[in-house]
């Protein structure tokens, strides 16, 4: 998960001398409504809300007085993150609007004080939070992140002829900072997202930059190269021109969200989809890039969100399918020490299977609370039933201690359940294909009329046997 906006470096980058300048008009109107993209691209196919509205319950709760705070204290990077994740779930407005509250006075502490220290990834993803939260970003808390943002980003020179090297790099963001300088692609796409949304006279060379950084293949790097090298383009095959699976996703995400209808972005769009399709295993799972890179729900939830987003609705439901699937779901009698954590999604399958016996324990709840911000986007997608959710005993009677049928149906594809009788149950999950499911349940003595239940993690149904000792 090493997509966040100020990863941490060995060494500073070298810097050439930089132009920067402000040049942003009025701002379009603020809006809180869910994203048009996500609408759009869920209106033609059948989706359950059910594991992006348990997700985001479980994160909602996990917010401390609206911000995420991990053991260095608030992160807010994860703030936002939780924030626009929760902002495509609906009903759940009041998550953002704490995270907003909580956020936007101490803003400065995430994106710098503007004048000593100003960090350009986060600024924009600042200012795409607060235009999510209903806010308008050239005011947030009275901070004008959209000018910030324009500070950071490299002008383009009057005679690029007479200036190669200030050519070569217009458009692209830099921070300020003591600490040196971290900018990368993810934080130039949000950059791009937000300097198009905000009409700026900057956003054009910003997105040509951005679009620099796609690998003939169709990927979008990671890092930049250094600002005083000529050729600012990824190059394939080269040093650091290598793939990065959460920054395409990224890139692809906040392109889209640009509104940028431009066909240079239309291109890359459809490039990068492409190489995104090509690279998904037939699992629906995705694998995340660099040093420890593994399959793992971050990395295939933000690629699933992507190519939803993109319409690629095929590719799109199978990677939310696996998420789901690493989302435990043990209620009722299948309770296990993770039931207090329903809706919570596992980084990996392994931790899940851990943290069934012992609970999520207090160092790995920060993995936890990444892999859930991301899921919830990739699980916007995860498909629905095609079938009416119900069980059936295959008999109408039997004898105490016998082993009857039941049959589930309408489970959706992934989704967790719990089957029970008084003193038997069994866990089952959602087919892929076809909706219905057959196990045995022991039934209990007594001569009376037993109920077989089957609950999953917001419904459940019901079916009548009667038992004869």
């Amino acid at each position: 998960m090493h997509h966040r906006i100020r990863p941490i470096r060995t060494a500073a980058v070298a810097l050439s001398t930089v132009a920067l300048g402000a040049g942003v008009l009025a701002a379009p109107p603020a809006t809180a409504d869910t994203s048009s993209a996500l609408r759009s691209a869920k209106a033609g196919i059948n989706t359950d809300s059910t594991p992006s509205t348990v997700a985001a319950d479980w994160i909602t709760d996990e917010l401390a007085n609206g911000l995420m705070v991990g053991s260095n204290g608030p992160d807010f990077g994860l703030t936002l993150d939780t924030g626009l994740a929760l902002h495509s779930v609906p009903g759940h407005e009041s998550g953002v609007a704490a995270i907003n509250a909580a956020f936007k006075p101490r803003v400065d502490e995430y994106v710098g004080d503007g004048t000593k220290e100003s960090y350009a990834g986060a600024l924009g993803k600042a200012a795409a939070f607060a235009r999510a939260a209903g806010e308008s970003p050239i005011d947030y808390g009275g901070k004008n992140l959209v000018a910030r943002l324009e500070e950071r980003t490299a002008n383009v020179p009057a005679d690029p002829a007479a200036e190669p090297q200030a050519a070569a790099i217009a458009g692209r963001i830099f921070d300020k900072s003591a600490d040196g300088n971290y900018a990368n692609v993810v934080g130039q796409s949000y950059a791009v997202r937000e300097l198009s949304l905000a009409r700026s006279t900057e956003a054009a060379a910003a997105r040509d930059f951005l679009l620099k950084q796609q690998c003939a293949s169709g990927y979008f790097r990671l890092n930049f190269e250094k600002a005083n090298v000529p050729n600012q383009s990824c190059t394939e095959g080269a040093p650091g021109s290598s793939s990065d699976t959460d920054a395409t996703a990224l890139a692809m995400i906040n392109l889209i969200e640009s509104h940028d209808n431009s066909p240079a972005v239309k291109a890359a769009l459809d490039k990068a989809s492409a190489w995104m399709i090509d690279k998904q295993r037939n699992s629906g799972a995705l694998r995340s890039s660099g040093d420890g890179a593994q399959i793992n729900t971050n990395t295939t939830a933000l690629g699933g969100y992507a190519l939803g987003l993109m319409r690629q609705s095929d590719a799109a439901q199978k990677a939310a399918l696996w998420v789901r699937k690493n989302q435990p779901v043990d209620k009722y009698k299948c309770r296990t020490a993770l039931t207090k954590d329903t809706g919570a999604v596992a980084f990996r399958k392994d931790r899940s299977k851990a943290a069934k016996a012992t609970g999520i324990p207090a160092e790995a709840r920060d993995e936890w609370r990444r892999a859930t911000a991301q899921a919830i986007l990739g699980l916007q997608f995860a498909p629905a039933s095609k079938d009416r959710f119900r069980i059936e005993s295959v008999r109408k009677q039997a004898r105490a201690g016998e082993r009857v049928q039941f049959r589930v149906y309408g489970l959706a594809p992934g989704e967790s359940a719990c089957m029970q009788v008084k003193g038997d149950f069994r866990r089952v999950k959602g087919k892929t294909k076809g909706t219905k499911i057959v196990r045995k349940l022991q039934l209990p003595t007594g001569n009376q009329r037993r109920v077989g239940l089957v609950k999953t993690s917001d419904d459940e149904a019901r079916t009548t046997i009667l038992v004869r000792n």
